[in-house]
């Protein structure tokens, strides 16, 4: 028969040597039990949330000034994120059934404040086009480098933001553009155009098609490596040559240098308007070799005449 002291004994020394086991495994494993992580707290009332929802070819997301990563579906936005896209890049960002924000082609685009009413972006180059519900009581802004803003609690608005330049066109409802101190009403079927500091142009109707003009060097063969590039776009629209984005001027007209690569190669040309077309314009085949001698010119006839006194070789 067991002894109750003998059992008061062997109790105390069980439990002795289960402490000294979870001791040791706390000593070797350096961790006690898997904790099981609490569900994520419900967003507190009032508050709002935008997600990636598509996000195609070359885009990235920097958080905070820190590391540049690729952006991905189902991402949520955070205050100062920056989104970047290349061209042929697309994005979609949506918050609830409120409204979306696409961006199409090279651009660079931030969040300010996301807000249950209330939503700033920026937008520093390239092409963003914003569609708001007029009945979910959601206003979205989207802000320039360039001292304009863009404003719409409803309707679909499409902005172009490069070179001192912000074009706004609207195809649904209505959106203010201001810039200089100074703000206009664009509806659906308009366009505004703001100069860096100046104020908006008065709203005009959006262009019935996309101007593209493009002089491209008459050479075929050349042995230099760089080339001037001069045409016309309407006013408002991205350009880009050769894949690099070109300043145009209020008139449409641009210039730009290009760099050849060797061999042969076709150059292209691309414009977008606010009203969502584009056109491609591509120059003849062009052969740039390094190797090749710079061509020469004998202009000692250049005029038909020859100085008096010398011989037909010039003499």
């Amino acid at each position: 028969m067991v002894r109750p002291a003998e059992r008061t004994l062997f109790v105390g020394a069980l439990a002795a040597l289960l402490g000294l086991v979870a001791i040791a495994y706390l000593v070797f494993f350096g961790r006690g039990p898997t904790a099981v992580a609490p569900p994520p707290a419900p967003p507190e009332p009032g508050t709002a949330q935008v997600e990636v929802r598509r996000a195609t070819g070359e885009a990235w997301l920097t958080r905070g000034g820190g590391v540049r990563v690729r952006l991905a579906p189902g991402e949520r936005l955070q205050q100062s994120d920056v989104i970047e896209t290349a061209g042929g890049g697309a994005v979609e960002l949506g918050a609830g059934d409120g409204y979306q924000v696409f961006l199409d082609g090279a651009a660079r685009f931030a969040v300010k404040e996301i807000a249950a009413e209330l939503s700033r972006f920026r937008l520093d180059e390239g092409l963003a086009e914003a569609k708001v519900r007029s009945d979910s009581g959601r206003v979205v802004v989207i802000e320039s480098s360039d001292d304009a803003s863009v404003r719409t609690g409803g309707g679909r608005v499409a902005i172009a933001a490069g070179g001192g330049r912000v074009a706004v066109g609207v195809t649904e409802g209505e959106a203010q553009l201001g810039s200089g101190g100074q703000i206009v009403a664009v509806k659906a079927g308009q366009f505004s155009i703001a100069e860096r500091g100046r104020a908006p142009s008065a709203p005009v109707a959006l262009p019935r098609s996309l101007l593209l003009k493009v002089d491209w060097p008459s050479e075929r063969e050349t042995n230099r490596r760089r080339i001037v590039v001069r045409g016309r776009a309407s006013p408002g629209a991205l350009v880009s040559v050769g894949g690099e984005r070109v300043k145009v001027g209020p008139d449409g007209v641009f210039t730009h240098i290009l760099f050849l690569r060797e061999g042969t190669q076709t150059l292209e040309a691309t414009a977008r308007d606010v009203a969502g077309r584009s056109e491609t314009a591509r120059s003849n085949p062009v052969v740039l070799d390094t190797r090749a001698p710079d061509t020469e010119f004998d202009t000692r006839n250049l005029w038909g005449k020859r100085r008096v006194g010398t011989t037909p070789d010039g003499r």
